[in-house]
């Protein structure tokens, strides 16, 4: 979503990503992106847009505008393996992109460093799922169960605390600021976290105490019928 456009970008299955206008709920333009499924698309600041696909790769492309039309270019390939790419986050200042993939790594690229590949990070056991980026962390759901907040200091992510409780994969998250409370005058984050066991986990995150990180609520879905097709 790119709110001071109007647009959603949506990524398929069917190898392309798509541009809506949400002030008429119109798709405006299909790009032919990837080989394989893009699972996932991350608009920025200054036009830049990030997919990422089933065939491993990372591509970036530029937003042009031409009047009342819109284009994307593609402007280089930043990851090119054989495991997929399942995930991906940027963060608010947009200097920062995350990539999350089935191996269970997060690769990260610093943007403000002609997109210098900055390193990984280790810490799932299972195929990474979901990303989220708030402040000075970064956290990361996986098919393991479990969430792990890092927290990036300058050049260098470090793992503040792994968050578990859920019982099946971990398929997304939500970050909020929590206004209401702080720590040390730190920031603090409500987290949500969404999971194929049929609940959703509201969680409390400091930015710096591990001891502080607690859940603050379970939402268990079990009584919904499943959707019908």
């Amino acid at each position: 979503m790119n709110q001071e456009k109007g647009l959603l970008y949506s990524a398929s299955w069917d190898r392309t990503f798509k541009v809506w206008k949400v002030d008429n709920s119109k798709c405006i333009e299909s790009v032919k992106a990837h080989d394989d499924a893009v699972n996932s698309v991350v608009s920025s600041i200054d036009g830049i847009v990030y997919t990422g696909s089933a065939d491993g790769t990372v591509k970036v492309w530029t937003r042009e505008h031409k009047g009342k039309v819109i284009k994307h270019n593609l402007t280089q390939t930043l990851l090119s393996q054989e495991c997929a790419v399942t995930a991906l986050a940027v963060n608010a200042s947009g200097s920062i992109l995350y990539c999350g993939s089935s191996d269970g790594l997060v690769n990260f690229w610093d943007l403000e460093k002609q997109f210098s590949h900055g390193g990984v990070l280790k810490g799932h056991k299972l195929a990474v799922l979901c990303l989220a980026a708030a402040g000075n962390l970064v956290f990361s759901g996986s098919a393991d169960k479990t969430i792990c907040v890092w927290k990036k200091e300058g050049a260098v992510h470090n793992c503040l605390s792994v968050l578990s409780g859920h019982t099946g994969p971990v398929k997304c998250l939500a970050v909020e600021e929590d206004n209401g409370s702080s720590a040390g005058g730190q920031k603090k984050w409500v987290v949500y976290s969404g999971s194929l066991d049929k609940s959703v986990k509201v969680w409390s995150v400091s930015e710096t105490a591990p001891e502080s990180q607690h859940k603050v609520g379970d939402y268990n879905w079990d009584s919904v019928p499943p959707p019908k097709y």
